[in-house]
């Protein structure tokens, strides 16, 4: 009989979060692009409630766990060595990449296991370019700290957002977003997915060292794992570069066609007729998966790996990275509208 190892039983649970993020996701249609799509072409909220939900959950969850665990959150990657320069410009890449191409990293995982091939390559594209770009900063590190503008704006350690700021701005942003406080009921899935957000931490920071396994605290992100798929391909299938969060990916991908199975409305055959409008064509929404592997590098995650999880720390570069992020979606979205671009094929409203 094989038996398996602590590392084999890690990653089959990872497989396993992954799996329940992609049910959530595709069930809901969980999505940062499409909240903004919703709220400019039709004014509904409910997907950006499920955002906030998911926001205010992973936050609150995530201290909660850090303060009864001990939970070193700011020794993570989203406090240390943070360029507030790269954070800026790699958030408004990743905005405007993520609006053209009709999806950010996670939605284009969910797309692609409900058969939109493409998906398919704006995924390819975004792992492509998101393995150059770590590998070119890797290499490169040295030199681009000679450049004064790039140290100016460096720090070793960014620092912790206040509790009752956070809380203020996130209550008004819920306020806003409900139509009624009874509409919160209809954004379990943000509920769910916060909660995913704080238990991979906890499951990283203590219970992958209570199993002496050498992983680094962190919860789910996905610009980088898709990078690290690309270089399994390129490096042969090497087994070290199959790590945690490669396996996470894996697990969205299972789960989101699970569900797609008993949930088809959302699948590519079923989108609505946008003949008379002005869709961005294959080789710009390819375009936008290379700026979302670029941006997604510079700013330290997309917006689930800064959006969700780097928020849950409290980090200020986060928040900053989000914001970015967001506004640059945004005016993207703003002006796609005007040019007959911004396609919506489903309602997504308060019932």
């Amino acid at each position: 009989m094989y038996n398996l190892n602590e590392t084999t039983i890690f990653n089959l649970i990872a497989i396993f979060i992954g799996i329940l993020y992609g049910i959530i996701a595709q069930r809901k249609q969980f999505c940062f692009s499409g909240g903004i799509k919703d709220l400019i072409l039709f004014k509904h909220t409910r997907r950006t409630a499920s955002l906030i939900v998911a926001i205010t959950t992973a936050i609150f969850s995530t201290q909660i766990l850090s303060y009864i665990y001990d939970i070193n959150l700011i020794q993570t990657r989203y406090y240390i060595n943070i360029n507030y320069l790269f954070i800026i410009l790699g958030g408004a890449m990743f905005g405007y990449g993520m609006m053209i191409s009709d999806g950010c990293s996670s939605r284009h995982l969910i797309k692609f296991a409900q058969k939109d091939k493409e998906s398919l390559y704006i995924l390819l594209t975004l792992g492509i370019f998101s393995y150059i770009t770590y590998s070119l900063l890797s290499y490169y590190s040295n030199q681009l700290n000679t450049y004064s503008i790039i140290t100016f704006l460096k720090v070793n350690h960014s620092f912790t957002v206040p509790y009752f700021i956070v809380a203020v701005i996130l209550l008004y942003l819920l306020y806003k977003s409900l139509n009624k406080c009874v509409n919160i009921l209809q954004c379990w899935d943000g509920f769910l997915i916060g909660l995913i957000i704080s238990f991979v931490w906890f499951y990283t920071s203590i219970i992958a060292n209570d199993l002496f396994l050498d992983i680094p605290s962190q919860s789910l992100s996905f610009v980088y794992p898709l990078g690290k798929i690309i270089q399994t391909f390129q490096s042969g299938f090497e087994q070290s570069n199959l790590i945690f969060s490669v396996w996470i990916v894996f697990g969205v991908i299972i789960g989101a066609f699970i569900s797609s199975l008993t949930n088809p409305t959302y699948s590519k055959k079923l989108q609505c007729d946008n003949s008379q409008q002005n869709p961005p064509k294959l080789s710009k929404k390819i375009f936008g998966g290379a700026m979302m592997g670029i941006g997604g590098i510079l700013a330290v995650g997309c917006t689930v790996g800064q959006g969700l999880s780097g928020v849950s720390t409290l980090s200020f570069a986060s928040f900053l990275a989000i914001g970015s992020i967001y506004i640059s979606a945004y005016i993207t979205a703003k002006k796609m509208q005007k040019n007959n671009s911004l396609i919506a094929c489903f309602i997504f409203d308060f019932k």
